[in-house]
């Protein structure tokens, strides 16, 4: 039963009075319909009970039924992992005897004269001038391949959709979010692992042996440099690139805290796409400098200005993303005719190379499903 020793708990936690009622709420809540949490922490460590709220995102897509039977209105996914964490915490403040830190008890003053946890400083933020001025550094440094390599793996896609579409959908996996009309995805169903079951999983160290959903095959980020590496080389990548400069994905590909409503026009669209064909599109990535990675990783107006510069370059080839999702209309001063750029880059003769390598690679991919963290280490 959960009781005033909890709350003490969480306050010891350093955790409001706002967020210490929920927490409290949310596990009366499990409690009315699900039995009392102290039987549960005796009977097996809520382990049972931590497994029933368990709700995957393909859970939701599914619509199945959740495991629990707690009533929830709205988002079932969100209110389930709410209840998950309440239940957690939980089970951490038995599993601690409700002790905080190290063992030693932190038993405070009553609620309403506790001191209030120490606030970081708000600093300054950097100004839109002081990013502009940023943004005219960088700009001419950014590396973009030529729209005609481009436009070349958007011919072979059409050429290649209906093989590689149906036999994608004969594998559960929806051909649309890597194939749509006019899609410059290079490896259509390769997309990057996300969180620690999938990491566990390509590096082939999961207990769950089934194949994460919508994917082929999961990667560490080698896929999208193939391509760039036969235009500049005429090579596969192999583990090394340009000195001084990184890849860059110019729009969100993974599903979790994907920025789509900052980097795309909705066109109406309440739910959030998945956005895997963008891992390995040749038109959402470009080569940064090193020194200017992390501005374009969180400053959200460097980033759009880059994602606008491969509309700029690419539209007339190809479609930079599935649709409903089109190109936010830029204001006045971030439109990409406003800056310097260098000129795009590769060679075009060069494309027939990586045309031959991923047909061999596609085929390998779609009849070894699930095996392409083992080959893709393994050749080359």
């Amino acid at each position: 039963m959960v009781d005033d020793a909890f709350r003490r708990y969480l306050f010891d936690r350093g955790m409001n009075a706002r967020t210490v009622g929920s927490r409290l709420s949310n596990c009366k809540r499990v409690e009315r319909a699900e039995g009392d949490l102290d039987e549960h922490y005796r009977k097996d460590h809520l382990e049972g009970m931590l497994a029933r709220l368990t709700y995957t995102t393909e859970d939701g897509r599914q619509s199945r039924t959740p495991k629990h039977q707690i009533e929830i209105s709205g988002d079932v996914r969100n209110g389930t992992a709410t209840l998950k964490s309440a239940v957690a915490c939980y089970r951490e403040f038995r599993a601690n005897n409700g002790r905080v830190g190290n063992g030693s008890s932190r038993r405070t003053q009553p609620t309403h004269h506790r001191t209030p946890p120490a606030q970081w400083p708000e600093w300054q933020q950097p100004s839109e001038d002081a990013l502009l001025q940023l943004a005219k550094a960088l700009t001419p440094l950014v590396r973009f391949l030529r729209p005609d390599i481009i436009e070349a793996i958007v011919d072979d896609n059409r050429r290649r959709s209906a093989e590689w579409s149906a036999k994608l959908d004969a594998l559960g996996i929806e051909p649309n979010i890597y194939l749509w009309e006019g899609s410059p995805c290079a490896f259509p169903g390769v997309r990057r692992y996300a969180g620690s079951d999938e990491i566990a999983y390509f590096r082939g160290r999961g207990s769950n042996n089934s194949l994460p959903p919508h994917c082929l095959s999961l990667d560490d980020n080698d896929y999208p440099k193939h391509l760039w590496a036969f235009v500049l080389t005429g090579k596969p990548f192999r583990k090394s690139g340009p000195p001084g400069y990184q890849l860059a994905h110019l729009a969100d590909h993974k599903e979790h805290k994907n920025r789509w409503r900052e980097e795309f026009d909705c066109a109406g669209t309440a739910n959030p796409p998945l956005l895997f064909g963008l891992y390995t599109s040749a038109a959402n990535t470009a080569y940064v400098p090193l020194t200017f990675l992390k501005p374009t990783d969180f400053a959200g107006t460097l980033r759009v200005l880059l994602l606008r510069k491969a509309y700029a370059l690419y539209s007339p080839v190809c479609r930079l993303a599935p649709p409903p999702l089109i190109e936010k209309t830029p204001d006045s001063v971030w439109i990409p005719d406003n800056f310097e750029w260098s000129c795009p880059v590769g060679s075009i003769a060069k494309v027939s190379g990586f045309l031959d390598y991923r047909s061999n690679r596609m085929k390998k991919l779609l009849e070894n499903v699930g095996r392409g963290f083992a080959e893709h280490r393994a050749d080359d």
